[in-house]
């Protein structure tokens, strides 16, 4: 560490900023202490081995905390032509090359990996363990599932930037008008949200065709509505659970297998929801235009860099669900530690195993946590009202509805054709309702959180990052 040698620091004015003579007694001392200057190292080494490539960074210290600005490839120019980008576009070229071994490391581990965790997890009969089994299985899945998290959040996040990197090289070189353009290139992949929303329209379908099986629903008959049916709503629980929890494939959190059937109900009452293919058909020119703007030299690379950024921009999505399907095994076995344990209690029973299952949902702080789904949280006795609500557009058009107001996952099951669904964040796991929806408003969030990105697929109104959204809005505002 070499201390700055400074003269001169920039001071504001009336309506500017001016550079004045710096005090003798800054003059002569070092703008960092030691110690923060080991802070900035050890942040720099850590960006350097995530993103595998020396890195750029932007920072600043307040007080003594250090905050990340910004980090991105470093890109040292040698042409003396500044209209000459061959050295930015090999600065590009090497954060594509990390993204793409990322991806190759998702989609051929990480992602069949997870899908044989949750399998073999799901496959294991937890009636037949004893209570001691059941408290070490608990306490097995936990281990687990914080293992998936944290891998989550050491490559599944990072892999995000091909979206970024995406919308950078599209706006440096096309220039458009609007800069979420490119977004309307990524769209139409194989989400596993919409892949589960066809299979609920396929259901909701099949009740619209036939006046018998809908009393039947209706009449909770379920049991009665004929083989094919039943396969159908079974296939749909093995891969996606029954709706009343908050992560993919779990069951029997809420209304249980009701859950399902209310919202199939629900959609059958109503033509079938139609994805955006008016939105993303301009998708062909878009294209085009984007890859004019290369040599045949870089537009094979230019090709490669949209099909990275469609794969970064689908596992935005699935990543989640993934991730909640192995969730989804630690609930099951918590479930049914917390049923042998109230048995125990009714029959005035204190094993030793049963003690060990208390001691793992008393000592385990994540399984600690966990509430009832269907518990509403307290509302406050006054209502707040607000005359002008702002967010960041982030899906395209207009709607209008009633508001319905997402607090807990039992909510969700309450959700109504044609109203606007206002929440926290639209969780992956709670897509399933967005057919349904005349458009979104989310408190936190921008053009890439999820919420964002299947409105888009839905052509939905969506607004996202609505201050305190959740609270000034009520369930059946206007």
């Amino acid at each position: 560490h070499t201390p700055a040698k400074r003269e001169r620091r920039l001071v504001p004015q009336k309506d500017r900023v001016a550079y004045e003579a710096l005090p003798e007694t800054y003059r002569n001392q070092s703008p960092l202490k030691d110690k923060q200057v080991a802070t900035v190292l050890k942040m720099a080494a850590t960006l350097e081995a995530l993103f595998e490539g020396p890195q750029d960074l932007e920072w600043t210290f307040k007080d003594e905390t250090l905050y990340l600005l910004q980090s991105r490839p470093i890109t040292t120019t040698f042409a003396d032509d500044p209209m000459d980008k061959r050295n930015w576009y090999l600065s590009l070229h090497r954060s594509f090359d990390n993204l793409r071994a990322l991806r190759e490391k998702i989609e051929n581990k990480l992602i069949p990996e997870m899908i044989q965790v949750a399998a073999e997890m799901r496959a294991k009969d937890l009636k037949g363990f004893t209570d001691a089994a059941l408290a070490e299985e608990i306490q097995q899945r936990q281990a687990v599932n914080t293992e998936w998290a944290n891998i989550y959040w050491a490559d599944f996040i990072p892999f995000a930037h091909g979206i970024r990197l995406f919308g950078q090289v599209y706006n440096d070189t096309v220039r458009p008008e609007n800069p979420y353009e490119f977004v309307d290139l990524l769209g139409q992949t194989q989400m596993e949200s919409l892949v589960r929303n066809r299979l609920l329209e396929e259901l909701a379908s099949m009740i619209r065709a036939d006046p018998d099986l809908r009393a039947k629903l209706e009449n909770m008959d379920y049991l009665a509505t004929g083989k094919a049916f039943i396969r159908r709503v079974e296939a749909f629980i093995a891969k996606f659970g029954d709706l009343s929890c908050p992560v993919t494939g779990a069951t029997q959190c809420g209304q249980g297998p009701d859950a399902l059937v209310k919202i199939i109900l629900e959609m059958a009452a109503h033509p079938p929801a139609k994805t955006a293919a008016a939105l993303h058909a301009t998708s062909d020119t878009l294209r085009n235009r984007f890859l004019d703007c290369f040599d045949d030299e870089d537009r094979h690379w230019a090709e490669d860099l949209i099909d990275l950024a469609r794969a970064s921009y689908r596992l935005r999505d699935d990543d989640n669900i993934h991730l909640g399907r192995i969730e989804a095994q630690v609930m099951a076995a918590v479930q049914e530690g917390r049923q042998r344990i109230q048995g125990a209690d009714k029959a005035l029973l204190d094993t030793a195993g049963i003690q060990a299952l208390r001691d793992v949902m008393t000592n385990t702080p994540a399984l600690a946590a966990q509430t009832d789904a269907t518990q509403s949280p307290r509302k406050s006795e006054f209502t707040l009202k607000a005359r002008q609500l702002t967010g960041q557009p982030a899906g395209p058009g207009l709607c209008k509805g009633k508001a319905r107001v997402i607090t807990t996952d039992a909510d969700l099951l309450e959700f109504k054709h044609a109203e606007v669904l206002v929440c926290d964040a639209v969780d992956p796991n709670m897509t399933f309702v967005v057919p349904l929806a005349a458009g979104i408003v989310e408190r936190r969030g921008g053009m890439l959180i999820h919420g964002a990105i299947i409105a888009r697929e839905y052509g939905l109104a969506c607004v996202t990052g609505v201050t305190d959204a959740t609270t000034l809005i009520q369930t059946g505002d206007a």
